[in-house]
């Protein structure tokens, strides 16, 4: 039997809060670089050795995972509890707790060298601080359960800003920025894994997916976001059906809607596909190449990675999907990879 439609008929006002509780319910479980310090002036690394964040690995209190580009706690494997390490020059402190099986966590490193705090709350809202105190640059990371991940940059006088939609766009802006500060307790809190890695892997695995085609095209996905509103039920159920059919390759447009565009009833369907297309497995390449394939906010800062038959490829692949070509990149005067950074083979 198809769903009744959302917020319909009589009894609308119970049903919608119904809804509205539901939803709560679902989410508690689940710049300009003229001023940047120049490279060569910077820290190459944080000291490695017993220096390196190591609790996750060897308390094994949690479980973290990227799912989607983004950090997040394994609600089942967490253990409740505080552990402590106090050694010459090396401090730690992690402290999980739990609310109906939903772990939080707040950890403290700190050396000679740098100082970092990560707090995780409700297993996906993740907030990571970082100092150098040799230069006293600070770096900031806050990731919220759903939308924009924002990290910032300051030192003194001078401060950067960036935004986007996964933590393979941060660290894709500014790879030894971003290594400098959270390299190494992310590489911990993955059990070694290589965000650097992780990412060329995907980035070959993006050109992959875009030679394949497939994906639905931007008129597609709207032309269903537009009948999630329509008139019968029939209508609705089938854009709803649709989209989740499409897969991840509709999250970086459904990311984009403005809520002041869509009704009540298409948001919470939007919201509902969202989270049917979230799984609990960690990414692969092939996953995230499949997610970030029709995300031109990727390709952007990529591009300087592309040869020229790729960067074609990637703006033939753009066009086809109804967006403009890249920006950032032209056939004409196509930028060359600097000696620091690994043209994609």
């Amino acid at each position: 039997m198809e769903p009744e439609k959302f917020g319909e008929g009589e009894g609308s006002g119970m049903r919608w809060s119904f809804l509205l509780a539901v939803i709560g319910l679902s989410i508690t479980d689940m710049e300009s670089f003229a001023q940047r310090q120049p490279a060569d002036e910077r820290p190459s690394s944080i000291r490695s050795g017993s220096g390196d964040p190591s609790f996750f690995s060897t308390t094994r209190m949690v479980r973290f995972q990227i799912i989607q580009g983004r950090l997040c706690l394994n609600c089942p494997q967490h253990r409740k509890g505080t552990q402590r390490r106090d050694e010459p020059g090396l401090h730690e402190t992690l402290a999980v707790t739990s609310e109906q099986g939903i772990p939080s966590l707040h950890y403290v490193f700190q050396t000679a060298e740098q100082q970092m705090t990560l707090n995780v709350q409700h297993a996906g809202k993740v907030r990571m601080e970082s100092w150098l105190l040799d230069t006293g640059e600070h770096a900031t990371l806050e990731q919220p359960r759903f939308g924009i991940i924002q990290w910032s940059l300051s030192r003194g006088d001078w401060h950067e800003q960036h935004q986007g939609a996964t933590l393979l766009h941060l660290r894709q802006r500014d790879p030894a920025g971003f290594d400098l500060h959270f390299g190494s307790l992310i590489a911990c809190l993955l059990r070694g894994k290589s965000l650097s890695t992780l990412m060329h892997e995907t980035n070959l695995a993006v050109i992959q997916q875009a030679r394949r085609g497939g994906t639905p095209s931007l008129a597609e996905i709207e032309t269903m976001v537009d009948s999630l509103a329509a008139p019968t039920v029939g209508q609705r159920s089938h854009a709803y059906r649709q989209l989740i059919k499409w897969g991840t390759p509709v999250i970086p447009v459904l990311q984009t809607l403005s809520s002041d565009a869509l009704d009540p009833e298409q948001q919470a369907r939007i919201f509902h596909v969202r989270m049917r297309l979230t799984t609990y497995l960690d990414d692969t390449p092939a996953s995230l190449a499949k997610l970030l394939v029709n995300d031109k906010s990727y390709w952007e800062v990529i591009a300087h990675q592309l040869n020229e038959e790729q960067v074609q490829l990637a703006e033939r692949h753009l066009i086809d999907f109804g967006v403009s070509p890249l920006s950032t990149v032209s056939n004409s005067q196509h930028r060359v990879a600097s000696s620091s950074e690994t043209t994609l083979k």
